[in-house]
Parts: structure tokens; C-alpha cells; sequence
């Protein structure tokens, strides 16, 4: 009797390959974000700042700093050790977004950000984070009584409405779209029957068209959008004219790094909001296909979370997050690529903004840890040899030879 030796699993079949997918893809976008926000933002910190072109990129790499550490952190941890914090995460952006209806600074029309110490934080990306987990702990207790309009809204649909309401009063009207997009992603990965998500995007629909109607700023952006007749290329068509610019003049390879024409004033929140329309005119269609393969990267691994792994908890906090980084990034690309009208959030780790950069580490570092709590996913890592063992292995092989 012949015995066939076992095929050893491809690396694509490996439980650990979802953690290297979203390892990968964090480095992608950490690296393309750095050369840009130093491109972009060195001419803002030369006229606005102190002169010092290096400015606004080291608060960049300050948060970099932090928000690696939380994704290190994090990522080490237990499902166990992530439930018990998620009520504290959750508790701590609300106070901060009940401070900031109170004293939170305006920027750019809208009020949210709150002043601690020398430092500006954005509440509403810790709320983001604290939503996510939050529903994942709550609607995996009651998976199986989302039938009823009592169950959905209590406790989850009421935490959801009063972090939107919080977010809503500073008029933040960008955030809460992703917002809405975490909550659909969590509520549809615990199965929530299809009809209510027909009544609740009649609401939100309703309640974006009241708030539309109360924001002459917002009504004007979408009203040009929607008839590019009403565009003024010097007014309310300025960023979205220039940041079509700057995309086609970057052609396929792009001008190259630091080459930006753009950059020199004539684009508004070029470190920000409209970092995708710079990444595309230094690093051309290449750069930007890059991003949007590491996204994919994103999208490919919290799907092998939800499918694999045995805590629903871990299934459903894993989809919202994922829901709100990829999600966030397309509308951001969307708005640069004039799909979408403006709505002001910046590009997950890529834009300018340490709020926004440490919240999406600590959040990837939420998915890292459900990945390595995968089935499987530990005996993976322990049978896997680490980089020092192998390359001893090797040296010492040198050396026998």
C-alpha cells in the first residue's frame, strides 16, 4: 500500500495569512503617507508655522509613534482583553463629545475637535473605534433576537443614535456618514433581516436631506455636484478643479516625489482631504493603483475574520472596523475623483491628522489580534521560525560548508 506524502498548505490557505495581509497593508499605506504628508504639507508649515518645512510633518510622525505602540499593544492582545476595554473606549468619546458641544474648536465649519493641553483631539475618531467594538460585543449576545424593534435598539441601536446625535450637533456631517457605515456593517454580519435595513435607509435618508436643507455650506457643495454648470473654478469648484489637475498631470508614473505643482497654494487641504489628488500627481496611476490594492488587501483579510473565526464578537466588531477604513478611504478617493461631493474625511493612514492616524492603528490593531486568534492562526506563528532563528539557520549552514 503506497501512502501519498501530505501537500503542505500554500501560504494563501495558512490560518496566519490574515494577519500578514493586514501587516502588509498597514506598511503600504504608512509608507506612501509619509512621503506624501512631508511633500504636502512642507509648504503650508514654511507660510503658516514658523518657516520650518519639517513642522507639521514631525507632529505626523509623533502620532506615527503613538499609534504604532496601540497597534502593537493591541494586537497582542486577547478577544477577551478587547471586550473589557470596549465599554471604557466607548464611555471615553462620548464624555469627550459632550465636551466638545461645550468647548470643542471650530474647524472648517464644523466643531470637533476638543483642546487637551497643547494638544487638539478629535473625539469622533475615538467614538469610531469605541462603535465598532461596542456592537460587536452587544450584538453578539443577541445575534439571535434581532427580530425585534426592542432588541435593535436596546442597548446597541440607542448607543449608535446617541454618538450620531453628539457628532451631528458639531455638524460634522462627514463623519457621520461613516458612522452610519459602521453601524449598517455591524448590523448586517449579525444578521439582521433585510427589511429593517430598508426602513432604516429610508430614515437616514430623510434625516440627510433635513440636515442638507439646514447647512447652506453643505447644500451648496452638493447642488454644484450635481450641476457643474454652477461650478466657479475660483470658488466652490476650487479643490475639486485642482485636484482633478493634479491627478492628470501626474499621468502614469507621476512628476515624482516632492514634485507637486499643486501643493504651492493652489490646492486647499492638500495634506488632508485632498492627499489622494497629490499621491496621484507625484506617484502617478502606479501610486494610486498601490493604495487601492492595499485596501484591497484590507478588505480580503477582515473577510477571512468574519468567515473564520469562531467568536461573534470578533466577527462583527472586525466587519464594522473594516467597514469604516476602507469605507472612509473610498469616499475620500470618491470626493478627489468628483464621484462623490466634498465631504471632508481624510484618507486612514495616509492624510495629515494624528487623531485620525493613531485611532486607525489602535483599530487595525483590533484586527491584527482577532487574526492571530483565528482558528489555527496560533499553531501557525509557533510552527513559522522567526526572521533571527532562520537567518542564524543560514549563517551557521555557511559557516559548516
Amino acid at each position: 500500500m503506497t501512502v501519498e506524502p501530505t501537500r503542505p498548505r500554500s501560504a494563501w490557505g495558512s490560518p496566519a495569512t490574515s494577519y500578514y495581509l493586514l501587516l502588509a497593508a498597514t506598511a503600504i499605506l504608512l509608507l506612501i503617507g509619509l512621503a506624501v504628508v512631508l511633500s504636502s504639507s512642507s509648504i503650508f508649515s514654511i507660510r503658516q508655522e514658523d518657516g520650518n518645512p519639517w513642522t507639521l510633518f514631525l507632529i505626523q510622525v509623533a502620532a506615527l509613534g503613538l499609534g504604532l505602540t496601540l497597534l502593537v499593544i493591541g494586537s497582542r492582545q486577547s478577544v477577551t482583553w478587547w471586550k473589557r476595554v470596549t465599554p471604557l473606549i466607548l464611555a471615553v468619546a462620548v464624555v469627550l463629545l459632550a465636551v466638545v458641544i461645550v468647548a470643542g474648536v471650530s474647524s472648517g465649519g464644523n466643531r470637533n475637535w476638543v483642546r487637551l493641553g497643547n494638544v487638539t483631539v478629535q473625539p469622533s475618531e475615538i467614538a469610531k473605534l469605541g462603535l465598532a467594538l461596542y456592537l460587536g460585543m452587544v450584538l453578539s449576545t443577541f445575534r439571535r433576537e434581532l427580530t425585534t424593534v426592542k432588541r435593535i435598539l436596546v442597548p446597541g441601536g440607542i448607543a449608535a443614535a446617541l454618538v450620531l446625535a453628539l457628532v451631528l450637533a458639531g455638524r460634522d456631517m462627514g463623519t457621520a456618514v461613516v458612522l452610519g457605515i459602521i453601524v449598517a456593517a455591524a448590523y448586517w454580519v449579525a444578521g439582521l433581516p433585510l427589511r429593517f435595513f430598508a426602513l432604516g435607509a429610508a430614515g437616514l435618508v430623510a434625516g440627510g436631506l433635513a440636515l442638507i436643507a439646514d447647512g447652506a455650506t453643505r447644500s451648496a457643495r452638493i447642488n454644484v455636484w450635481l450641476d457643474p454648470s454652477m461650478c466657479d473654478i475660483q470658488g466652490n469648484c476650487l479643490q475639486v478643479t485642482h485636484g482633478t489637475w493634479a491627478l492628470a498631470s501626474g499621468g502614469l508614473w507621476g512628476l515624482g516625489p516632492g514634485m507637486s505643482r499643486e501643493k504651492w497654494g493652489y490646492l486647499p487641504a492638500a495634506d488632508n482631504d485632498f492627499i489622494f489628488a497629490i499621491l496621484g500627481e507625484e506617484f502617478g496611476l502606479i501610486g494610486t493603483l498601490v493604495v487601492l490594492v492595499a485596501l484591497a488587501m484590507i478588505v480580503i483579510a477582515v473577510s477571512r475574520i468574519v468567515r473564520r473565526h469562531r467568536d461573534p464578537f470578533a466577527q462583527i466588531a472586525a466587519a464594522a472596523i473594516g467597514a469604516w477604513l476602507v469605507g472612509q478611504a473610498f469616499i475620500n478617493i470618491a470626493v478627489v475623483l468628483d464621484l462623490l461631493p466634498v465631504t471632508g474625511v481624510p484618507l486612514p493612514l495616509v492624510s495629515s491628522g494624528g487623531s485620525s492616524l493613531v485611532l486607525s492603528l489602535a483599530a487595525l490593531g483590533a484586527l491584527m489580534a482577532f487574526a492571530r486568534s483565528e482558528p489555527g492562526a496560533r499553531e501557525a506563528f509557533k510552527a513559522r521560525p522567526s526572521v533571527v532563528r532562520r537567518s542564524m539557520a543560514v549563517l551557521s549552514g555557511g559557516r559548516r560548508g
